[in-house]
């Protein structure tokens, strides 16, 4: 597998992962007695005009939060240490 593919699949996972999420809370509310009532209310209430942005906003803040870790974990942290000579007697020309 190229580097390219790594890099567009480590991207797609959490966007599928978010979109299996949104599936699944729909697929609950086909379940029998209190379990399918209550993913019910939780997609009525996912898709009412004001709570659909923030539920939307907050599931993609989710998948980019996923996948910075993702980055962190395999190129580790992004800091820089920078070295400062103390000892520079004569300044450069």
């Amino acid at each position: 597998m190229s580097k390219r593919s790594k890099m567009i699949l480590t991207g797609v996972i959490p966007i599928f992962g978010v979109a299996a999420v949104i599936i699944g809370i729909g697929l609950g509310g086909r379940l029998p007695g209190f379990a399918g009532e209550v993913f019910r209310k939780i997609t009525g209430f996912m898709f009412t005009p004001v709570f659909l942005e923030l539920t939307f906003a907050l599931l993609g803040l989710i998948a980019v939060f996923w996948i910075n870790s993702i980055r962190l974990q395999r190129e580790g942290d992004d800091y820089v240490s920078l070295e400062i000579e103390d000892d520079q007697d004569e300044p450069k020309p």
